[in-house]
């Protein structure tokens, strides 16, 4: 019993004095680090990709070269559900996400707002914004002489023919309008149409603004002539049959599903629509591929990214940055291209490396012989682009006269882009 007392006493001394030790220098941290198991740092990311695989072996990947640990949360499919979820964290303060994925439109509603870390000094220095596409970045990820945003997937607005259409109507490729119309011609079936699109109002922005680039007219400039014929063309394939008015109703999901199907002969659609053209089975040089742009007026496209923003009221911030460094480098957006399967934000990248992607030779010619551009977007976009794509329908069913839909458009610019 007495030994039993003893080594309790002992113990009990020992504690007090290892606790008097802590206090005497104020911290556990003064403690020799091999007393404590260092934790490895820790982020939550929302993202589009969270439940693809070649995206869940990037952040292995990534969290073994950082050494830390990322939960990636997924983002809902629905656009409208997607900016809604998205605005309401950041608008709120949460601090339970710390990176989000973002695209163009929202990008440019939230750098105005004072929600995200600016990242021009840690993350996207001047020698690593080389990389990126210069007017893209000041234009949609830059505000007030900073950037907000991290682009890592590159989006180009491409070409893309169905090879059987094209067969069927001896043609060797789509050239200009005039091959539009020989291969409406050629079509039989009255469900099938030369070219398709997607015209709800809140997708036929990019359409409108593809057109106007095409025409080389000025989508900010509704009194311009070029601009104006670019929209009358569109009009005119839909009174001519050339497309068809169900697609009025239609987003980009609706247009895949339906160019899958064997609806259309051709689209215009983002790059990023390879793997589900793939996933489906019909994409090939016989059947669905990308293809050279037409000549109408102006050889010109759009570019589009997702990016990454660091939300200001993360915890985090540390780690965050950490990871944005890496996802913004050179090596960073090769594993990210070769592990996704997608196209990088850098073109650098593009240009340079052997990253093994389908079309990855038509992609590298849009980027050197067409003119590419960022969409003009405001700081209220998805107001501005609902309201622009309700006009353009109202003029495309009959429903105002050019003029008018021209002073209309033009006052929705002046209200918007300020």
């Amino acid at each position: 019993m007495k030994c039993l007392k003893k080594s309790i006493v002992i113990f009990i001394t020992a504690v007090c004095l290892l606790i008097t030790g802590c206090e005497s220098t104020g911290s556990l941290s003064k403690l020799p680090s091999s007393s404590f198991h260092e934790d490895k740092q820790k982020l939550t990311i929302l993202h589009i990709n969270a439940e693809k695989k070649g995206f869940q072996e990037f952040i292995r990947q990534a969290e073994e070269k950082l050494n830390m640990e990322i939960t990636v949360e997924k983002c809902p499919d629905n656009a409208d559900n997607r900016q809604a979820k998205i605005s309401t964290i950041l608008a709120s303060g949460d601090k339970t996400v710390d990176l989000i994925s973002v695209n163009d439109e929202m990008i440019s509603e939230f750098k105005h707002k004072g929600y995200l870390v600016s990242l021009e000094e840690d993350v996207m220095t001047e020698e690593t914004r080389k990389g990126f596409p210069q007017k893209y970045l000041e234009s949609i990820c830059g505000a007030d002489g900073h950037i907000y945003s991290v682009p890592f997937l590159m989006d180009v607005m491409m070409f893309w023919v169905n090879q059987e259409f094209l067969d069927q109507a001896g043609l060797d490729e789509i050239k200009d309008m005039d091959d539009i119309y020989t291969l409406q011609k050629s079509i039989t079936d009255p469900d099938k149409f030369a070219y398709g699109d997607a015209w709800e109002n809140t997708h036929v922005y990019n359409s409108i603004g593809e057109f106007v680039n095409f025409w080389g007219g000025d989508y900010l400039d509704w009194m311009n002539p070029r601009t104006q014929e670019a929209v009358r063309s569109m009009k005119k394939m839909l009174e001519d049959g050339i497309t068809s008015p169900a697609q009025l109703v239609d987003q980009y999901e609706q247009l895949e599903e339906k160019f899958i199907r064997g609806k259309y002969g051709c689209i215009f659609m983002y790059a990023g629509s390879l793997n589900t053209f793939r996933d489906a089975n019909v994409y090939g040089k016989n059947k669905i591929h990308m293809a050279p742009l037409p000549q109408f007026q102006e050889k010109a496209t759009n570019i589009a990214t997702w990016q990454y923003v660091l939300n200001n009221a993360s915890e985090h911030k540390e780690a965050a940055v950490k990871f944005l460094q890496y996802a913004a480098s050179y090596e960073g957006c090769v594993d990210y291209a070769k592990l996704v399967k997608s196209y990088p934000a850098r073109l650098d990248v593009i240009e340079k490396e052997d990253i093994n992607l389908e079309e990855i030779d038509m992609v590298r010619e849009y980027l050197q012989k067409y003119t590419l551009n960022a969409r003009p977007l405001c700081e209220n976009s998805m107001e501005a682009i609902s309201n622009m794509g309700t006009l353009f329908q109202e003029y495309v069913l009959g429903e105002c006269e050019d003029e008018d839909f021209f002073e209309q458009a033009q006052k929705c610019i002046e209200t918007y882009y300020k």
